[in-house]
């Protein structure tokens, strides 16, 4: 997500496909090509972002077979690395970009892949029917209010027996490790909206925010160095 257009994302309010107004639908589907070069450089310092997808998709321990949803997918990076890991899958990639939508379906017409442009936190697909909901670095770029309503979905949508897995940023545990993070992602530039939204998850906790939709937190991964966080939850109740 670029950040200077963050706060479109999840909007409450959709219109023009989606977003706040037509502007920024028109700036998401210029400035999208940019998306993955920005995405590019912030996983250098973790050794690449082909080497940070696979540990995701470790992460998610997808098996074959299984039904995967991804909210609010960008241009579907993510599902692609799934693919390459795991090919006997079908993923449906969510989100609100018609830019990167666009580019996505660009990049791939694999028929165990689709994207569906929606709200992730009202997507209309069926309920408990997937084995695996996967948020992937958008929660941060959300207040409060949205990033709850996105983990509700979510929880609609996982199977009783199946795994919400949320990738976020996380909480390095050194003054010099958050500084360092801070100054590669561009945390320094004034006015930068995704500061204040990411500072609230973390201050909040990305697995008490999950608990507090019904899922239960059941395993903790981090990246090397630890700037990026991923929770692995089950559905306990409905909310």
């Amino acid at each position: 997500m670029l950040w200077w257009m963050s706060e479109a994302k999840g909007s409450t309010t959709p219109a023009a496909g989606g977003y706040s107004s037509r502007f920024l639908a028109w700036a998401y589907a210029v400035a999208s090509p940019l998306y993955d070069l920005i995405v590019w450089w912030g996983f250098l310092p973790l050794g690449g972002e082909r080497r940070c997808r696979r540990t995701f998709v470790r992460w998610l321990r997808p098996e074959p077979g299984m039904r995967i949803v991804s909210l609010c997918c960008g241009t579907g990076t993510m599902e692609r690395a799934i693919l390459s890991e795991v090919p006997r899958v079908t993923i449906t990639g969510v989100d609100l970009g018609t830019g990167q939508l666009a580019r996505a379906r660009r990049m791939t017409s694999d028929p165990r892949l689709c994207y569906l442009q929606a709200d992730a936190t009202a997507t209309g697909l069926e309920s408990g029917a997937y084995d695996r909901v996967l948020i992937s670095l958008a929660l941060h770029e959300m207040t409060r209010p949205i990033r709850l309503a996105v983990l509700r979905e979510a929880h609609r949508l996982c199977a009783a027996d199946g795994r919400v897995v949320a990738i976020e940023h996380g909480r390095p545990a050194t003054r010099r490790a958050r500084l360092l993070r801070a100054l590669w992602w561009f945390f320094w530039i004034p006015g930068n909206p995704e500061v204040a939204t990411s500072r609230d998850l973390r201050a909040r906790g990305l697995d008490r925010e999950m608990a507090e939709c019904g899922l239960e937190p059941r395993r903790h991964e981090a990246t090397n160095p630890d700037w990026i966080e991923g929770i692995v939850a089950a559905p306990i109740a409905a909310v």
